[in-house]
């Protein structure tokens, strides 16, 4: 019974995940991205050190003397992704970012791993690398199907590239990181520097808004994104490692582009063309190979590695 709860818990979590493409993409059509984002994760850091200090008496000695690494976590994972994930949208569509953010995320780490840290690339990964450089030529082909180039969706999904590029640098750094301390603290206190970050950022466009005229709507869907997306399924995620295992508990993030594609098309109207499907499925297959297992005795170690409770997963 307790497995089947972590299971669902785990389907929410990829479920909330997925959303926060679309639910982000209605909040710049409010307001400027940086304000957005300011707004969600100024509210999730809130909310995260506040179950932090709930449950640490001294949450902030858990983090052992980390806290350049943190704060560098923060910017890259927190500040420069949302930035640009959220810029991202405001020039390209929801549904681009759910594919090629979650996609490329671990595509980029592989090859950020072999080129920074030497890390040996097995025949698996360079299979799986090819396949997702294939499945991604043939996704942004579609984009100027008919021969009508859309420039500015071209330029969010550059966008949404680069964000997977912060992703995948913030998860090699947090693997160090995480090594050494809990990976709750480590990230209620890397969203906090980030939140910071983007305030800096947001500040010149807080005179855009006309705060008067922002509805019910907009304050909901705030909550939800700061809330579901930000704080509950990093919770969730946190559950899946300890009762599964890192290994099975990162398998659940296949079901975020399928959960994106569904939010975007239901609140959006946002559907890929046929071409882009079948270019996300490959690349998707990529994906699978490049994270495929060799043998048993590797899932049980990876399990068992705390450096990757939270790292596996290219969150929106």
């Amino acid at each position: 019974m307790a497995k089947r709860i972590t299971y669902l818990l785990l389907i929410a979590m990829a479920v909330f995940w997925g959303s926060a493409f679309a639910m982000s993409k209605v909040a710049v059509e409010a307001v400027p991205p940086t304000v957005a984002a300011f707004l969600r994760f100024g509210v999730g850091a809130v909310i995260m050190l506040g179950m932090v200090h709930i449950r640490e008496r001294k949450p902030r000695a858990v983090l052992n003397g980390s806290w350049r690494s943190v704060a560098l976590l923060g910017l890259l994972g927190v500040a420069g992704y949302n930035w640009l994930l959220f810029l991202g949208l405001s020039f390209s569509k929801a549904s681009d970012g759910s594919m090629i953010i979650p996609t490329m995320s671990p595509v980029i780490t592989v090859v950020l791993a072999a080129c920074f840290l030497k890390e040996h690339l097995k025949r698996n990964q360079v299979i799986g690398l090819l396949l997702a450089l294939a499945g991604s030529g043939i996704f942004f082909s579609a984009i100027g199907w008919g021969g009508i180039v859309e420039w500015n969706r071209i330029f969010g999904d550059g966008l949404f590239f680069l964000a997977a590029v912060c992703w995948a640098s913030y998860t090699l750094l947090g693997k160090r990181v995480l090594g050494q301390a809990d990976p709750l603290p480590v990230t209620a206190y890397s969203m906090s520097f980030g939140s910071l970050a983007l305030a800096v950022l947001a500040i010149p466009d807080l005179g855009q808004v006309d705060w008067g005229e922002l509805g019910l709507s907009f304050w909901l869907n705030q909550l939800y994104l700061s809330l579901f997306p930000t704080v509950l399924a990093n919770w969730f995620y946190y559950r899946g490692v300890k009762e599964i295992g890192a290994a099975r508990a990162s398998a659940f993030m296949y079901l975020v582009p399928v959960s994106g594609l569904f939010w975007a098309g239901i609140m959006l109207g946002d559907v890929l063309q046929p071409v882009q499907l079948t270019g996300a499925g490959v690349m998707m297959a990529g994906v699978w190979m490049i994270n495929r297992r060799l043998s048993d005795r590797s899932v049980s170690r990876e399990a068992r590695s705390v450096s990757e409770r939270t790292q596996d997963r290219p969150t929106s």
